[in-house]
């Protein structure tokens, strides 16, 4: 009887152990793509897990092309990338995150065919993603974006296009060097172009933590090049904003890195005619903010059933609607204009979220500016 209580212990110890060990086990490739699948397949805990990763665009959406998990080395710790593309590219996500399942970062702004690469340059870490993708159904482009990765946290530092393909000529972008200050990148390929065999140096600025050139030269040629391209086109295309990304922005808005950029989004629904721009996401408050350039020629009441305040301001002038209901969320619209330029600032908040947050909001939307 006593053998059999010893025995009896013995296992219920084995199976604690068992259990205390599994639940401390430290992050893999191979987890990480199992909670992944989880989450599209509606799994909640899975998808708790990884930090809601797969929203509400994703789930159940397993017509994905590939799940690509990458790693990296740091300070004697490992970090995990995932790459989910689908042949749609507004459904393309990218994550980081450490071996203890920290998010660090979500993208939601890749196109194409992607891969990523890990990288570590003078004490610094980052990963490297390329796209590959084809306009004008017969122009290949790649595109090229580095994410840097602190201790508790990442964030997207450049993003330029690196190669561009025409009737089998190949012109490239290739990064030279990667310092603090600047990254400089040497502009190659076989057309007698002007900007081709050139050198460009895209500065960091700290306010957006990003490198940004005033020059652009690259993404400038190959835009002028898509442009000139005179083709009848039959795939659906991807945007040609995604050429301006590392272009240094005419408007400035105080957000933190609880708000996700969406670029190029359309919005027909809260404005009297729709208009394309860059969008904010912030998920925990399912708050949005919409920032568009209005085009020569309108104005704010072209796209507002509301009237607007008189401006006020001298060199940057700016007007608003004041906050308007529509369904169950508080809007307004804010203009902003210097010159002949106009920005059109969209903001959708719930009720309730408003009222708790109201002085944070107010503050995120008295920063918006314009470079006057």
């Amino acid at each position: 009887m006593m053998n059999k209580l010893i025995l009896y212990a013995f296992a219920i110890l084995a199976f604690v152990f068992s259990a205390c060990s599994t639940s401390d086990e430290k992050l893999n490739s191979a987890k990480l793509r199992e909670l992944v699948l989880q989450a599209l397949d509606r799994n909640h805990e899975a998808n708790v897990e990884l930090k809601g990763f797969v929203d509400a665009e994703l789930i159940s959406r397993k017509d994905f092309n590939n799940i690509k998990i990458d790693s990296g080395y740091i300070n004697n710790k490992y970090y995990y990338s995932v790459l989910l593309e689908y042949s749609d590219p507004l459904l393309n996500r990218f994550a980081i995150y450490d071996d203890e399942l920290r998010l660090y970062l979500i993208d939601k702004s890749l196109n194409g065919n992607l891969s990523a690469q890990w990288a570590a340059k003078e004490n610094r870490n980052f990963v490297f993603v390329q796209e590959r993708f084809l306009t004008k159904d017969v122009l290949n482009l790649e595109r090229l974006s580095i994410y840097e990765v602190y201790d508790t946290t990442a964030g997207l530092v450049y993003r330029s296009i690196s190669k561009f393909v025409k009737d089998k000529n190949t012109s490239t972008q290739i990064i030279e060097k990667i310092s603090t200050d600047f990254i400089v990148t040497e502009i190659s390929g076989k057309t007698n172009l002007q900007v081709i065999n050139q050198a460009d140096t895209f500065y960091f600025y700290p306010n957006s933590k990003k490198y940004l050139s005033s020059k652009n030269l690259f993404n400038n040629f190959v835009k002028q090049e898509i442009e000139d391209f005179s083709r009848v086109i039959i795939q659906p295309q991807i945007p040609a904003g995604i050429l301006d990304d590392n272009t240094l922005p005419e408007f400035t808005i105080d957000l933190n890195e609880d708000w996700a950029k969406v670029s190029w989004y359309n919005e027909d629904k809260l404005l009297k005619s729709s208009l394309t721009g860059t969008k904010y996401l912030n998920s925990k408050l399912k708050a949005a903010i919409t920032i568009f350039e209005i085009p020569s020629g309108k104005s704010g009441e072209d796209y507002s059933w509301y009237p607007f305040g008189s401006f006020a301001g001298e060199n940057t002038r700016k007007r608003s609607t004041g906050n308007y209901t529509m369904d169950k969320n508080y809007n307004q619209l804010l203009e902003l204009a210097c010159g002949d330029k106009k920005y059109l600032l969209l903001f959708d908040c719930p009720k309730n979220t408003f009222e708790q947050n109201k002085r944070m909001l107010n503050q995120i939307l008295n920063s918006f500016d314009i470079d006057c």
